[in-house]
């Protein structure tokens, strides 16, 4: 009976690429999950971003109730990748990664080059971090790997 578990994903007998995505992967994971804890835990500077005036409890309330959502976008796609790779699904995590890449760090580039008054190309540039292992990892999993026989 073939029982489906967690496996080593840095095991050596896996090729180089897919150990480097896997690296590339965790460190992704560490820089979105770190950002989505920034957003519970300061959700106010949404407003100093967006140049929202916290004039009322109701813009207050509001601007913690978006820093969820946005956490919760942010952290998301990470704990599927590293399900993904757990289970040695090297190709379905490079595919979560292309996801993750569009929905997450485009439209958030999208968002801040839209929404945020006075926006500088720093502003923009500043996701450009959190997309490089994504790019890293989804590469090394998506590349063909040459079987060595």
């Amino acid at each position: 009976m073939n029982t489906r578990s967690f496996k080593n994903p840095l095991d050596k007998n896996l090729p180089r690429p897919i150990r480097t995505g896997v690296w590339a992967s965790v460190v992704s994971a560490f820089m979105l999950i770190g950002i989505g804890l920034f957003w519970v835990i300061h959700p106010t500077s949404a407003e100093a971003s967006f140049s929202i005036v916290a004039d009322s409890d109701a813009a207050i309330r509001f601007a913690k109730i978006t820093a969820i959502f946005k956490a919760v976008g942010d952290v998301l796609p990470p704990i599927f990748v590293l399900l993904a790779i757990g289970f040695h699904q090297f190709r379905l995590a490079g595919l979560f990664h292309v996801v993750t890449l569009l929905l997450v760090i485009v439209v958030d580039m999208l968002t801040w080059g839209t929404y945020v008054p006075q926006v500088q190309p720093l502003d923009v540039l500043q996701h450009i971090p959190f997309a490089i292992p994504i790019i890293v990892a989804a590469y090394c999993f998506l590349k063909p790997i040459a079987k060595t026989s």
